[in-house]
């Protein structure tokens, strides 16, 4: 007689459409469900799912479209993370939660206000501290951890081993997005447009902030590479190149790090409208975790 209930002991992930996880690995997680972000342009007056009804190619093609207007971002409702959480219960006995950095976005409080809303039940959320990829390769790794069978406990110090031992840089392309959206002010973005330069950026303690900056693309891949060359060493490593538009310079960051460092899995990724309303097109850059 085949089993209706949650198989005891089992794990499933649910993570934010932020994380920017390629689709065949959503499909081959088969324990993973996504909450979508909500995207919408001042000049469109529609609302879009990420991932649902806007991919992030079609994002770029709006965003790039004067009479739209800056495009707005908002995480995911309580409402919206209950329903995942009660779906993914009916599957799983136990889930973890990861969401982006709760000094970005709301969703984080939401997600704690939908997890209220079943006391009853076992759910563990993990701040990342983060976005984009980052939080995609936590997500990925718990998924696997929790298919060999691993503890939610097991998996949550995992992550945050992960926490401490993440390379996360990303060259922008322009300073146009982030000077709209209020993260640089007019002052920078002037001189770093008049000088042509490629800002550098990481997140640490859950935000965004600079890491450096270079006269040309070629060294700001150079300078990316030479980071997770210093951290790692001969580490094995999994690396996620990610993109905003910029395809053939993923690639080309992808040879370089490919060279460099004891890569055992690689991933490219478009970064979706969350992270891509406020870098632009343009954005290339790199994630690595250790696999030691």
């Amino acid at each position: 007689m085949q089993e209706s209930g949650p198989k005891k002991g089992s794990v499933g992930i649910v993570v934010d459409s932020v994380a920017d996880i390629p689709e065949k690995y959503i499909q081959e997680l088969d324990n993973v469900r996504v909450v979508p972000f909500h995207v919408y342009f001042q000049g469109e007056g529609k609302e879009y799912l990420d991932g649902v009804n806007i991919t992030a190619a079609q994002f770029y093609e709006k965003l790039q479209q004067g009479d739209l207007g800056m495009p707005k971002t908002q995480g995911p409702s309580q409402g919206e993370y209950l329903k995942a959480y009660e779906e993914m219960l009916e599957k799983y006995d136990r889930i973890i939660s990861l969401n982006m950095s709760s000094k970005m976005s709301v969703a984080y409080n939401s997600a704690q206000l939908a997890r209220q809303m079943l006391p009853d039940k076992d759910i563990t959320l993990v701040d990342s501290q983060t976005a984009s990829m980052v939080l995609g390769l936590y997500a990925i790794q718990a998924a696997r951890m929790a298919k060999a069978g691993a503890t939610v406990e097991e998996i949550v110090k995992k992550v945050e081993y992960y926490k401490e031992q993440t390379v996360q840089l990303y060259m922008v392309g322009t300073l146009k997005y982030l000077r709209q959206s209020g993260r640089v002010n007019q002052v920078a973005y002037l001189l770093g447009t008049f000088l042509k330069v490629k800002p550098i950026l990481t997140f640490k303690n859950g935000m965004g902030e600079p890491a450096g900056r270079e006269l040309s693309i070629d060294r700001a891949y150079l300078n990316i590479v030479r980071h997770i060359v210093d951290k790692y060493g001969e580490r094995p490593i999994m690396v996620a190149v990610v993109h905003s538009a910029a395809l053939e310079q993923a690639e080309k960051l992808k040879e370089l790090i490919m060279r460099k460092a004891n890569v055992k899995e690689m991933i490219i990724s478009e970064i979706g409208p969350t992270v891509g309303a406020h870098g632009g097109p343009g954005m290339v850059g790199a994630t690595t975790i250790p696999l030691d």
